[in-house]
């Protein structure tokens, strides 16, 4: 019996045990084997991607049942030929979960009651200490944190022998959300403890929707079919409700992963509109960058391919004022012009040439930001707007 699953679990050992998956298998036959897509993290403190939330893969790996205990193995970037189709109808991988999280736009947990989910209303929820344990785990690469680093980041002010009574009510106070049925709630395996390390479930247990839609993006970026890739990015999108952890927008720790969700976004809405835009399906592409540019105003690659869409659709003055809104909100936010290959879309649709699709085609996903003489700002690689560039 197979199933075939995509999360975006982080990292853990080959072997570790997991609480098992149920299912019912006849004796004479092989244990359940599911299989999952997952991002990983390697946990090496100079791993740019492990640090900004980004992680490798996604890789499949394959669940067995073993004598009580869930086994995993690795698999590789592609299932076998002969499992190819037995990916399941849900590309987010909430099937088999029993607690399902929102950390987008909203901070929610449900819990699986038969085939419904039920949001979670207990006492013990509603405190902040248990609220921000559970989000700072979730933040953090593998969803693994160290004793003392848990209380370093929540309370910081506290000295070690209080921060360390604090955090274990907090783990106590946790486990019974997860498992309010449970009698001894120290022995639940979607919080573990290994020595000074707290481990949080993986998603094929703890679902959150971040931890999907990066999967989505992870599965539309490694299948070859245009098709697809744009049906990945479409629920991907969806998934997408805001801000990563609204209710934490001061933690620190909280920082990294939330900058790589956004920019995984943007990304992927610029993704979206060219596949929109190869298939000539131009309205549904200016929808796309429309949307984007209402979030980042300063998005350059979206602003170009934008008064080319339109130019092309006859739109004429608004390509134009795409254009001026761009240039007033790098001028008011940076004191900077735009790009010249900007300003050269804009000058050739004021004296009325026309700009045809291949020239939005061929647009850069990214651009870098422009030399400012003496400006001291940081500069990344890659850089999708200049909504995090500093002011002059």
């Amino acid at each position: 019996m197979f199933e075939v699953r995509q999360d975006n679990a982080q990292d853990t050992q080959v072997g570790e045990l997991f609480e098992p998956i149920e299912a019912s298998v006849p004796a004479s036959t092989e244990p359940q084997v599911t299989y999952h897509q997952q991002v990983s993290y390697c946990g090496k403190a100079r791993c740019r991607k492990c640090k900004e939330g980004v992680g490798h893969g996604p890789y499949w790996y394959a669940y067995r049942n073993v004598k009580g205990r869930t086994v995993r193995t690795y698999i590789g970037k592609q299932l076998p030929p002969d499992l190819q189709d037995l990916q399941e109808a849900d590309p987010t991988g909430l099937n088999e979960a029993r607690l399902k999280i929102s950390l987008l736009g909203q901070f929610q947990m449900e819990r699986r009651s038969s085939h419904e989910w039920n949001p979670v209303a207990d006492a013990a929820w509603q405190h902040q200490r248990v609220r921000s344990l559970l989000a700072c785990l979730l933040s953090s690469p593998g969803r693994k944190l160290g004793r003392e680093q848990v209380i370093d980041a929540l309370w910081p002010e506290l000295d070690l022998d209080i921060g360390i009574d604090r955090l274990n009510r907090a783990v106590h106070s946790l486990r019974q959300v997860f498992e309010p049925s449970r009698s001894r709630p120290a022995t639940s395996h979607l919080l573990r403890t290994e020595r000074e390390m707290l481990i949080l479930a993986d998603q094929a247990q703890i679902w959150t929707d971040a931890d999907a839609f990066d999967g989505l993006i992870g599965k539309a970026h490694s299948t070859g079919n245009a098709d697809e890739a744009e049906k990945l990015l479409i629920e991907a999108d969806k998934l997408y409700g805001g801000m990563f952890l609204p209710e934490e927008q001061e933690a620190l720790w909280a920082v990294a992963r939330r900058d790589a969700l956004q920019r995984n976004w943007i990304g992927l809405l610029l993704e979206l509109s060219d596949l929109r835009i190869k298939a000539e399906d131009l309205n549904a592409a200016v929808k796309t960058l429309d949307k984007l540019f209402t979030v980042d105003p300063e998005n350059e690659a979206a602003v170009q391919r934008l008064i080319i869409l339109l130019s092309q659709m006859g739109r004429r003055s608004e390509a134009l004022q795409a254009y001026k809104r761009l240039a007033s909100a790098l001028k008011n936010n940076y004191d900077i012009e735009p790009l010249p290959e900007t300003r050269a879309f804009y000058e050739a649709i004021r004296s009325g040439e026309a700009l045809n699709l291949e020239a939005a085609q061929g647009l850069a996903m990214t651009l870098q930001p422009p030399n400012i003489t003496g400006a001291n700002l940081p500069r990344p690689e890659l850089l999708i707007g200049r909504r995090h560039q500093g002011k002059l």
